[in-house]
């Protein structure tokens, strides 16, 4: 065997041990060079979460535009008066109304109508006289209000908040073909356009005994009105 030579020894550890250095370096950068498994931020991503962002409001509860509690409400209104018994007519009046609540409120109204009897016409042809006295009725009501439904009503680029209310009550029809007092139900919509001016639409029944050419029942008069009010606070 040839003995090595203690010069030599050394220069090739070095060798190896830089031979060892440069594969570990190359390996990192291998593992360096994979593919991360962290997705990489997108700026189109980001862009249109920014637009939705501005654009989008979250919903939830809202307050009400309008409120009515303790505010007194003046209402001028007219429309048309249709009874089964009488003969159709026109009606206008006003009513004021005050709220305890935002839910509750009591209204007092007065309307005045024509009270006539198309069939009459023709009887009196035949009998030679007037069976029934056309004239001018009075309508005199009391009515409480409740307002479960507030709503809103998108029209043109807008939006406007409304009220659905019910209201029941009494009063009396001042006519010769009446007979006692009346009771009535119905609904009322009440659109808020400002903050002192609102739209009205009533539909309501009118139940009352009425006579007419010697009949007397129980009849049902319809009432569809549309009307502007006028709300003044009263700080109760």
């Amino acid at each position: 065997m040839h003995a090595v030579k203690p010069g030599l020894i050394a220069p090739r550890i070095v060798g190896f041990a830089a031979v060892l250095v440069a594969c570990a370096l190359s390996s990192g950068e291998a593992h360096a060079q994979k593919p991360s498994e962290t997705p990489v931020p997108n700026c189109l991503d980001e862009s249109i979460k920014d637009q939705l962002g501005r654009s989008l409001r979250p919903r939830g509860v809202q307050k009400r535009y309008f409120l009515k509690d303790g505010e007194l409400e003046f209402i001028a209104r007219g429309g048309l008066f249709a009874s089964d018994l009488m003969s159709s007519s026109y009606t206008y009046g006003g009513a004021l109304a005050f709220f305890f609540t935002e839910d509750l409120g009591f209204e007092v109204s007065f309307d005045v109508s024509h009270i006539a009897l198309e069939l009459d016409k023709p009887l009196a042809e035949f009998f030679g006289d007037d069976r029934f006295e056309p004239g001018t009725g009075y309508l005199a009501m009391a009515s409480m209000l409740w307002s479960p439904i507030h709503a809103k009503l998108k029209m043109g680029d807008g939006v406007i908040h409304s009220d659905l209310l019910f209201a029941a009550g009494g009063g009396r029809l001042f006519h010769d073909s009446t007979q006692g007092i009346g009771v009535s139900a119905g609904m009322i919509l009440e659109l808020y356009t400002t903050r002192w001016i609102t739209f009205r639409f009533e539909l309501r029944n009118l139940l009352m005994i009425q006579e007419a050419v010697a009949e007397t029942r129980l009849t049902n008069n319809i009432i569809a009105t549309g009307g502007i009010a006028l709300w003044i606070p009263t700080g109760l």
